[in-house]
């Protein structure tokens, strides 16, 4: 099992890396720090409510009167700062500002979907649907917020084609229609939102080495 932002950075890490990242997901630290968590909050916030600004000043504002002593907090403080005033600088999609947009239930969806026979953790921040020339459409949305280790662009569409491969399988099931255009990858420190277009749906399948070298490095690890 390994996440779809895992996945995209194991596509360009080194050998050591990849192998750094399979251990980490293999045996996962129990204490492990949780970064920008007020910052990733209020985005999804924001997002959810028609990329209402209101969210991101409040938090910006909370932030501004935090006097953290140790370091790793004012860095975390600091890079939340600057992910909440590169947000507000970002257009919103068309689909997160519809009025009859509904936002699904994350809890109702196992979280992870198979893809060419490993176990990817998927699991979007943001689960949506309206209704599109009478039928209804699902999509979702994955945010990453990492100062030092921003996707590309090519890494983005990995996760909006693994969005749309996991929204496919575990959540339409075959009542819903899934649109490319609304499985987004949101890198705050990247290319802002990226989707992708109907031919490149499968793009998480196509290297199928990848998830060879997966299976490989997770079984020696």
């Amino acid at each position: 099992m390994i996440s779809i932002n895992q996945l995209a950075e194991f596509q360009k890490a080194t050998e050591k890396g990849k192998v750094r990242i399979i251990k980490q997901q293999k045996t996962p630290n129990k204490i492990k720090v949780s970064y920008y968590q007020l910052a990733k909050g209020r985005i999804k916030k924001s997002l959810a409510n028609g990329g209402a600004s209101q969210y991101i000043k409040d938090a910006l504002d909370e932030l501004s009167k935090r006097k953290p002593l140790e370091s790793r907090k004012k860095v975390d403080r600091q890079v939340s700062i600057e992910a909440l005033n590169r947000f507000l600088l970002l257009q919103l999609p068309r689909i997160l500002k519809l009025s009859g947009i509904t936002f699904l239930n994350k809890s109702d969806y196992k979280s992870s979907t198979d893809i060419n026979g490993v176990d990817i953790v998927v699991a979007p921040d943001l689960i949506f649907t309206t209704i599109v020339n009478g039928r209804e459409v699902v999509g979702g949305l994955k945010l990453h917020v990492s100062k030092s280790k921003a996707f590309d662009m090519q890494q983005q569409q990995i996760i909006a084609s693994g969005i749309y491969q996991y929204l496919e399988k575990e959540v339409a099931n075959g009542k819903l229609s899934v649109d490319p255009d609304w499985c987004i990858s949101l890198d705050i420190f990247g290319n802002g939102f990226v989707r992708i277009e109907a031919a490149e749906t499968d793009l998480v399948y196509r290297d199928k080495n990848i998830y060879t070298e997966i299976k490989r490095i997770w079984d020696a690890a």
